[in-house]
This record gives structure tokens, C-alpha cells and sequence, in this order.
């Protein structure tokens, strides 16, 4: 018998086994230690009635079907037993989870439908397929750090099998059927073992995942060999290693898919939070920081409530980081212009500072809140200019004006390649029609825009019609995204009217997805729409 075992455990005793029954191997295999692969057959589900039909082939099933004399448990008992393994009886109190299995497997998971099975099973039958357990000591000497996980009542540290041991807590079971070897823990192979049962679980979350990549790591492992060794992709090693960088309430977002995994990892590419880790190749020096929290919480929030790419997102929160700094150093103070200003504060807003000085208490400060740029109020409102002043003022408008559109327009080239997907595209079609401006999209105009857009400007707009409507789904996507960027376009560049919902929509679409940094008059237009729209609301 295997050490740990004691008198309070009754060996179970088997000799025969169902018929084969041919199933569909799990999706993911690690290529594993030999140590781990040994175990195998103690992992549950399909892996373990796979050993057990090939044990059991042409060996019949006993009359009565005893889940503890007959069936898979008999089989894996007689594999246990050519490998020189016991199962044995364990009383599952005195088992406690591997510190580093997934906590939500060793809780009840009420609602899930294989969850109610598998406790009645065990309600009815006992626990079929034995775990793996290594003894308390056998652990602690391959992992002495964590001795104060294990509690102090635990004798046995379960490796394989942690849903049966909750399932038979659960059932009110006062044993559950194991195989007691502490050979499991030699070079690692605990963690391989786990690994291995855990890669194949359709509700293993992506934090879990990455945590079992980190471990690798932080045995030395480089992500090329975490991949090799388990399976997996490289990409979705480092996408996983990623999210690890991220604060507490980012990570609860993604699993509650608040914001898309690969959100997620991109934000910590841009922003990473918390302690270096062995898979950085630079760790950013203000990531273990309260600042860096508040700074990934921020991008988080624009992420999640306005729709931002997390690159853009990242952008906003560190401009705004500088642009306070640039404040401090000018001992220019902050403010909120509504509540400094109130409901007409854009009135206040200066656009030209080169001829002002910034420390004067005369000007004040304010965050941009598209941009997070730096922009000034006067603490007086400007006085209102001449005639002749009006007019240079109208000229130098009407250049301003033009010069922002031809800005934007070779930004629109880039953001009409950035296709978005179907779903946010139907998006976008519908709020044109809420904002009126679906129509210009579809002109004669727009349709000439759209054509620049996507560099097919010398193409008859005929033949560049009929090359569309004979496109596939991908190419009409394209023509309809480059439309609408037109109609964005078309509007915001119509002087006879004032912005509005649909110009800070398009100025946000071009800051996110073509890096576009909007003018000096931009900004006035966009400062007035917010006002407006404030005043609406």
C-alpha cells in the first residue's frame, strides 16, 4: 500500500470492468512528464474512461453494475494495481485542494446542470473514478512555502480530482476512492498533472489558464517551450501571461465579459499593474505603483462605458497624465469649467496661449475630456473684438476650417481601411440615421468620397458601383464603412451648421482608430457640441 495509507482506509477491491466504448479524445493534450502521463488515468471524464475501456476490452461488466466493484472504478483499480497503486477509501475531510488548483473547482456550482449530476451520482453510487492524492509531507517537501495553505487539519493534498471531492462534500459521502503517491510531486509533477486535467475543461476561465502558464514561467520556462509542452499557441500564451498584469476589477470585468479578453491583454500591454514578472522582458517601473492602478482603472472605464480600443484608451489616461504635469509646472491650477464658469464656460475657452502667461491667475486649467490634452479658460470672459477685428477674425476662421477638413480627410483614409466588425458596423449604420446624416453618406458626394477613401479614385463611379454590388460580403462591409466615414465627413465639414452628436462620434472614431489629434478650431466646435448638448440634456 502507498504511503499515507492508514487503518481507516478499506482498499477497494475490483476484477471486472464494462465493455470498450469508443469516445472522442479531448480537445487539448499537454505533451506532459512521464511523471504526469503515469497519472493519467486518475484525471476523470473521458481520459479516464478511455484507459478504463482499453484496460476493460473483452472483460465483462459485472450483473449487479456496482459503481464500487464493477464498472470504470474496477477497471482503473486494475490499472492502478499493474502499476503497483492501491485505491483506497479516504476520508474526504481530511483532503484539501492543491493551492494551486482553480478555487472555483472545489466549490459547489449550483445552477450547473453536469454539477447536479455528478453530486447525485455520488449521492447514489459513491465517487466512480479515484482521485490522486499525495501525502501532506510528500507535498511539503517538494513545496515548503506553502504550508500555511494547506490548513492544519489537512493529512492529504488532492491532485486530480477536485470537482469529485467537492461533489462527495456535497453528497455528504464520508470517503471518496483514491490512489495515495507522493511520486506525483518529483519534478513538478504536480502542476503537469493538474495541467493536464485542467486543459481540457470547457469552463476553464482565461485567468485560471493564464496563472497555470505563470507557474511554467516562474519555473524558468521560456513561452515558446509553456506552448510546446502544453499544447497551446505562443500567441495565447502571451495573451493569457497578459491578463495577469491587470488590477482585480479588470480581470472580474473579463469574466463577467465586460470587456473582451483581448481588451484585456492589450490594456496591460499598454498599461500593465503589479509586481514584475519572470515573462516580462522590460517590466515597466511604475507598474507596481498606486498611480499605474488609478491609470489602468481609467483606461478600463473608457474601454468599458465609450466603447475605446484599449490602445486609444491607454492614450487618453497618459495624456492626461502629462498634461497635469505640464500644469503643475506652469503653476497653472485645474478646474472643472462647469462648476468654475457654469452652463456658458466655453465662452471662457482661449485657443491661442502663446502670448499669455500661464502662471498669471488670470488663467486656469482644464482636462480636455475626448482628449485629455491641456486647455485654457480665462478667468474673465474676452471681450467682445471690433468690426474689422470680426472680420480678420471670420477669415482666419473660414482658413482654420478648411485646413481642419483636409486633416481629417486624409485621416478618414485610414480610419476607412479600419473596418470594424459586422456588428459595430450595423451600429454605426443605424446612429447615422439617428443622426440624420445616413443620406450624405449615399450621395452622389459621398459616394465620390468614399471612393478616395479607398484609394480607387481614378475608377469611373459607374464601374465602381457595379464593382461593389458584385462584391462579396467583405467588400460590400469595406464600400459601406468607407460611406459612412463620407457621411461623417459631409457633415462635419458643412458650415451652415453647428456640431453636434454625430461630429464628436466621428472626432472620437478618428482620434481612436486613426491617431488623429484634432485642431485648435476642432476643439472650439467640440467644446460648443458637449455645451450644447449639456444644455439639452
Amino acid at each position: 500500500m502507498s504511503a499515507g495509507v492508514t487503518s481507516e482506509m478499506v482498499a477497494t477491491s475490483s476484477s471486472t470492468s464494462p465493455a470498450a466504448s469508443k469516445r472522442k479524445p479531448a480537445a487539448r493534450k499537454p505533451a506532459g512528464r512521464k511523471t504526469a502521463s503515469r497519472f493519467r488515468k486518475y484525471a476523470g471524464g473521458e481520459d479516464s474512461e478511455e484507459l478504463a475501456a482499453a484496460a476493460s476490452s473483452g472483460t465483462p461488466t459485472q450483473a449487479n453494475g456496482d459503481a464500487n466493484t464493477g464498472g470504470i472504478t474496477a477497471a482503473l483499480a486494475g490499472l492502478a494495481a499493474a502499476d503497483g497503486q492501491t485505491v483506497v477509501q479516504v476520508p474526504v475531510l481530511q483532503t484539501v485542494p492543491h493551492p494551486f488548483n482553480d478555487p472555483d473547482r472545489s466549490k459547489p456550482q449550483a445552477g450547473d446542470p453536469k454539477w447536479d449530476e455528478l453530486v447525485n451520482g455520488a449521492r447514489a453510487n459513491g465517487i466512480k473514478v479515484p482521485g490522486l492524492l499525495v501525502t501532506r509531507e510528500g507535498f511539503l517537501a517538494q513545496r515548503p512555502d506553502l504550508a500555511d495553505a494547506l490548513g492544519d487539519d489537512a493529512e492529504y493534498v488532492v491532485i486530480y480530482g477536485h470537482r469529485r471531492r467537492a461533489a462527495a462534500i456535497a453528497a455528504g459521502l464520508a470517503t471518496i476512492p483514491a490512489v495515495i503517491d507522493d511520486a506525483v510531486m518529483d519534478d513538478h509533477g504536480d502542476l503537469d498533472a493538474m495541467t493536464l486535467e485542467n486543459l481540457g475543461r470547457q469552463d476553464l476561465s482565461e485567468i485560471a489558464e493564464a496563472q497555470m502558464f505563470a507557474r511554467y514561467s516562474e519555473l524558468g520556462m521560456g513561452q515558446r517551450a509553456i506552448a510546446e509542452k502544453l499544447g497551446v499557441d505562443q500567441a495565447t500564451v502571451s495573451r493569457r501571461l497578459s491578463l495577469l498584469l491587470l488590477a482585480p476589477e479588470v480581470q472580474a470585468a473579463i469574466a463577467e465579459d465586460a470587456i473582451r479578453s483581448a481588451e484585456g491583454a492589450a490594456l496591460a500591454g499598454a498599461l500593465p499593474y503589479g509586481p514584475a514578472r519572470s515573462w516580462q522582458k522590460k517590466p515597466d517601473p511604475a507598474q507596481s505603483t498606486d498611480v499605474r492602478r488609478s491609470e489602468q482603472l481609467a483606461a478600463f472605464t473608457l474601454i468599458a462605458d465609450r466603447g475605446m480600443s484599449p490602445t486609444r484608451a491607454a492614450e487618453r489616461v497618459l495624456t492626461e497624465r502629462k498634461s497635469r504635469e505640464q500644469a503643475s509646472a506652469a503653476g497653472l491650477d485645474i478646474v472643472d469649467p462647469r462648476e468654475r464658469f457654469g452652463v456658458s464656460f466655453h465662452e471662457y475657452r482661449l485657443f491661442d496661449v502663446s502670448d499669455i502667461d500661464l502662471a498669471s491667475t488670470k488663467v486656469v486649467g482644464a482636462i480636455d475630456p475626448g482628449q485629455g490634452t491641456l486647455v485654457y479658460y480665462g478667468v474673465d470672459k474676452p471681450a467682445r473684438a471690433d468690426d474689422d477685428a470680426d472680420e480678420l477674425a471670420a477669415k482666419r476662421e473660414a482658413e482654420a476650417g478648411a485646413a481642419a477638413a483636409k486633416a481629417r480627410r486624409e485621416a478618414g483614409k485610414k480610419l476607412a481601411a479600419s473596418v470594424p466588425s459586422r456588428e459595430k458596423l450595423v451600429t454605426f449604420l443605424i446612429d447615422q440615421y439617428a443622426y440624420g446624416i445616413s443620406a450624405l453618406a449615399t450621395s452622389k458626394e459621398g459616394w465620390r468620397l468614399a471612393q478616395a477613401f479607398v484609394g480607387l479614385e481614378g475608377l469611373d463611379p459607374a464601374e465602381f458601383r457595379v464593382s461593389v454590388e458584385n462584391g462579396d460580403e467583405k467588400r460590400r462591409s469595406e464600400i459601406a464603412w468607407a460611406c459612412a466615414v463620407a457621411g461623417y465627413e459631409l457633415a462635419a465639414a458643412d458650415s451652415s451648421r453647428e456640431w453636434g452628436r454625430s461630429d464628436l462620434a466621428y472626432l472620437d472614431l478618428l482620434s481612436e482608430r486613426a491617431g488623429y489629434k484634432p485642431t485648435a478650431w476642432e476643439e472650439a466646435r467640440l467644446d460648443a457640441a458637449r455645451r450644447a448638448l449639456s444644455l439639452a440634456d
